[in-house]
C-alpha cells in the first residue's frame, strides 16, 4: 500500500513543472490585463473629457430623442463588459489551480513545502488581476474594492510568511 502511495506522490510531483508553466501563463495574462487596464483608464479619461466638452459646447438637452441610448453606448465603451468577462476567465484560470493544489485530496498527499510556492504564485496572479479590475476605471472604484485588494495582499503576504516561518522552524528543530 505504501508503495502505491509513494508512486502516486512521485507522479504528482512530476506534474509540478506543468503547473509551473501554467503559473507563468497566468502571471503573464494578469500583467497584460493590468497594463491594458492602465491604457484603458487613460482612454476613459480622454473620452470622458472629450464628451463632456462636446456636451458643454453644444448644450445637448436630455430631452432629445435617443439621448439615453447615446449615454448607454458611451457607458458600454467606458465600462467594456467584454473586458470584464475576460477578467473573470483570467481570474478563474489563476484561482482554480491554487484551490486544486491546496485542497484537492490527491494533492494534499504531496508535502506542502513542494507546492507552497505554486499555490501562492497563483494567488498572486489572482491579486494582480484583481488590481487590474479596479485600475481600468479608478475614479468609479468603490472603497470596498480598494480595501479588499489591500486586505488580499496583506493576507497573501502574511500567510506566505507564516507558512514559510513554520517550515523554517521545523528544519531548525531537526537538522
Amino acid at each position: 500500500m505504501d508503495n502505491k502511495l509513494a508512486e502516486k506522490i512521485e507522479r504528482l510531483e512530476a506534474q509540478l513543472p506543468r503547473w509551473e508553466k501554467w503559473l507563468y501563463a497566468c502571471i503573464s495574462a494578469a500583467v497584460i490585463m493590468l497594463v491594458h487596464a492602465f491604457i484603458k483608464a487613460s482612454e476613459n479619461f480622454l473620452l470622458a473629457d472629450l464628451l463632456f466638452s462636446i456636451e458643454q459646447k453644444t448644450l445637448v438637452p436630455t430631452t432629445i430623442p435617443n439621448y439615453f441610448g447615446y449615454v448607454n453606448n458611451v457607458n458600454n465603451v467606458i465600462l467594456s463588459p467584454e473586458r470584464n468577462w475576460l477578467w473573470v476567465i483570467v481570474e478563474l484560470a489563476a484561482l482554480a489551480p491554487a484551490a486544486i493544489l491546496a485542497f484537492h485530496s490527491a494533492w494534499r498527499k504531496v508535502p506542502l513545502v513542494k507546492r507552497l510556492d505554486l499555490i501562492f504564485g497563483f494567488l498572486l496572479a489572482g491579486w494582480v488581476n484583481l488590481l487590474a479590475l479596479g485600475a481600468q476605471n479608478p475614479l468609479n472604484v468603490s472603497d470596498a474594492h480598494n480595501f479588499f485588494v489591500l486586505g488580499y495582499l496583506l493576507a497573501l503576504g502574511l500567510g506566505y510568511w507564516w507558512l514559510r516561518r513554520k517550515k523554517d522552524r521545523a528544519e531548525e528543530v531537526f537538522p
